[in-house]
């Protein structure tokens, strides 16, 4: 099974590219929200179990930009989507088969703290937190749970001036990496292992992760395999290991 894949910083500029294997008979192009690209090995690796004659190429962006470019004909094969939206909006142009569409996995909001201990997240507001990541909320539904989850904790006003955006949930992670945060507020599934502080659910829209089979395909047959298999058991402990949640049946 080979396993590529690319991170979007800017489109059409930049690109950051892992690849796998040089020999495949089909590739599939998979436009995917910033917030899997942790899993993307598992994915490929279980997938590869049943069709080894596949090559999932991953293409990871902000889902705003990954939906722009889809508007636009990009030639993509399928679309995994942080926010729902994107997904309808695009069925409803016939960029997407309407009959393809499905939720794959619901995504947490967590946050991390420079001194790495929990804190309530009123602390966001005290003198010691100089700078607070966030994904851009235009373009990652993360972005737009982290605002609304502090507006639901009452420190919005005090807080919004402290924020520094990412263009999507790993550009924010990356900002509190480098120095220039002192919290991220960003996907659950880039801080395993880290022992984040999960945002509780109710503090903000369900973030349903929905996914679509992007209508110029010439794959799709194999598109239509693998969300078959990112709705199946053996994909979604995969979702669950990297701290999703399934979606209602």
């Amino acid at each position: 099974m080979q396993y590529e894949s690319i991170i979007v910083k800017f489109w059409p500029v930049a690109f950051l590219l892992f690849s796998g294997p040089s020999v495949s008979q089909t590739t599939l192009n998979v436009a995917a929200a910033s917030d899997l690209v942790t899993l993307q090995p598992a994915l490929a690796s279980s997938f590869g179990k049943n069709d080894r004659a596949v090559r999932l190429r991953f293409i990871t962006g902000a889902s705003g930009m990954l939906a722009q470019q889809i508007e636009n004909s990009a030639p993509y094969d399928v679309f995994l989507s942080a926010n729902s939206q994107f997904v309808d909006h695009l069925s409803s142009l016939g960029k997407l088969s309407p009959d393809s569409v499905r939720v794959y996995a619901i995504g947490r909001v967590a946050v991390l703290w420079r001194d790495k201990k929990h804190h309530p997240l009123s602390d966001l507001a005290q003198n010691w937190v100089r700078f607070v990541a966030l994904p851009n909320p235009k373009l990652a539904p993360y972005g737009a749970a982290a605002e609304e989850s502090i507006r639901h904790a009452g420190f919005w006003d005090q807080v919004r001036p402290k924020i520094v955006y990412g263009e999507n949930v790993r550009q924010a992670l990356q900002l509190f990496e480098s120095g220039n945060a002192d919290v991220v507020i960003t996907a659950n599934s880039l801080l395993a292992g880290r022992d984040p502080q999960i945002i509780p659910d109710d503090w903000h829209a369900p973030i349903e992760q929905k996914a679509g089979i992007v209508t110029g395909t010439t794959h799709r047959q194999t598109a239509e395999q693998f969300l078959e298999f990112l709705t199946s058991p053996e994909a979604q402990a995969i979702f669950g290991k990297f701290g999703f949640s399934s979606p209602k049946p």
